[in-house]
C-alpha cells in the first residue's frame, strides 16, 4: 500500500458522511457522481474495508466508516478554517466571465448574485448575453448558464434545477373574462407565443387538442419578455416555472390552471473540464448548485401560494 496520504479520497468521504448521499456530495463538490464512488471505492481498496453500505434508506456507514469519519471530520474543519483565514489575509482579485440568456440573468442570476459576492468579494461578475453554450476551453468566458445542451467532452457540466412550463397571465385579464376551468378555455384569450410558436402547439397536444388558434398570437424571442407581455394584460403564456415565480409572488401573475403537461427543462451549469478546480471557477460553482437548490425550493412554494385559479 502506498504510504502517500490520500487526501482527496479523504475529503471526499468526509462530504459523503456530511452530505448523507453520493449524489448531494457530488453537487457540492461540482463533481460527478461516478467520479464521486470511485473515490470511495478507492479508498476501501486502500483500507481494505468497506465504509459505506447499501439500504432501502440509500447508504449508510460501516462501523469502520463510522469510526474513520469521526476521527477525520474535526480534522478538515481544522483545515478548512486554517485556509480561510489565510486566505483572508491575502485576497485574490479576479473576474470571472459568465454566459447566458437574458432571461436567466434577469430572473435568477443577477438577483441573487448578492449573496456571491458576500461569499467571494475579490471575484469581479461580468455577464454576458448569448442563447447557446458558449465556447469555455479556448474562448473568453469563463462559466455557461443554459438549458441542457448538446454534450460536449470539454465541458464540466453540473445540474442546477428543473423547470416547467406553466400558463399564466395577469389577474386584470381573467377579471374580465370567465374563469378558465381546463386547459381549452385558454383558447378564448389571446396566447402569447415564444419565437418558435412551438410551446403551445406541444402543450395542447398533451392534452389532445388541437386548434389553429394555439400557433396564433404575438410572438416574443425571450422568455423575459414573455413574462412582461403577460403581466402588461396582454394575454395568456407559457413560461418557465422559475422565471414566473418572483411575478406569481408578487401578484403581478396568475398560474391560470394548474393542470400539467410534462415539458421539463433542465438547466446546468458549466466550465471548461480542465478549468474547474481553479478556485474562482469552483467557489462559483458550489454557489450555483446551492443558490438553485433555494430557487428550487422556494418557486415551488410560489405558485403553490400564488392564488392559482384552477
Amino acid at each position: 500500500m502506498s504510504r502517500a496520504i490520500p487526501l482527496i479520497a479523504l475529503r471526499t468521504f468526509v462530504e459523503v458522511c456530511k452530505a448523507g448521499s453520493m449524489k448531494r456530495a457530488a453537487d457540492q463538490l461540482c463533481v460527478s457522481p461516478a467520479a464521486i464512488s470511485q473515490q470511495i471505492k478507492g479508498l476501501e481498496d486502500q483500507i481494505g474495508r468497506r465504509l459505506f453500505e447499501r439500504d432501502a434508506k440509500g447508504i449508510q456507514l460501516t462501523p469502520s466508516g463510522r469510526s474513520l469519519f469521526d476521527e477525520l471530520a474535526g480534522t478538515f474543519d481544522v483545515i478548512e478554517k486554517a485556509w480561510s483565514r489565510a486566505a483572508l489575509k491575502a485576497p485574490r482579485q479576479t473576474r470571472l466571465v459568465i454566459s447566458t440568456t437574458s432571461t436567466i440573468a434577469s430572473s435568477w442570476l443577477i438577483p441573487a448574485l448578492s449573496s456571491f459576492k458576500e461569499r467571494c468579494p475579490n471575484v469581479e461578475i461580468s455577464i454576458q448575453i448569448c442563447n447557446g453554450l458558449s465556447e469555455l476551453k479556448h474562448g473568453h468566458v469563463d462559466i455557461c448558464i443554459q438549458r441542457e445542451t448538446a454534450a460536449c467532452c470539454d465541458n464540466h457540466a453540473t445540474h442546477l434545477w428543473s423547470s416547467y412550463l406553466i400558463p399564466v397571465c395577469s389577474p386584470h385579464l381573467l377579471s374580465t373574462q370567465r374563469n378558465i376551468e381546463s386547459p381549452q378555455d385558454c383558447l378564448t384569450f389571446p396566447l402569447l407565443q415564444d419565437t418558435e410558436r412551438n410551446y403551445w402547439k406541444v402543450w395542447m397536444n398533451a392534452f389532445g387538442m388541437s386548434n389553429r388558434k394555439m400557433i396564433q398570437g404575438s410572438s416574443y424571442g425571450d422568455e423575459s419578455l414573455l413574462i412582461s407581455a403577460a403581466c402588461a394584460g396582454q394575454g395568456i403564456a407559457l413560461v418557465n416555472s422559475v422565471f414566473a415565480s418572483e411575478a406569481l409572488q408578487s401578484k403581478r401573475l396568475v398560474q391560470v390552471t394548474n393542470a400539467t403537461a410534462e415539458l421539463k427543462f433542465d438547466y446546468f451549469v458549466y466550465c471548461a473540464k480542465e478549468r474547474r478546480e481553479e478556485w474562482a471557477i469552483a467557489e462559483f460553482m458550489k454557489w450555483a448548485v446551492r443558490q438553485a437548490g433555494k430557487t428550487a425550493k422556494g418557486h415551488a412554494r410560489e405558485i403553490e401560494s400564488a392564488g392559482q385559479v384552477a
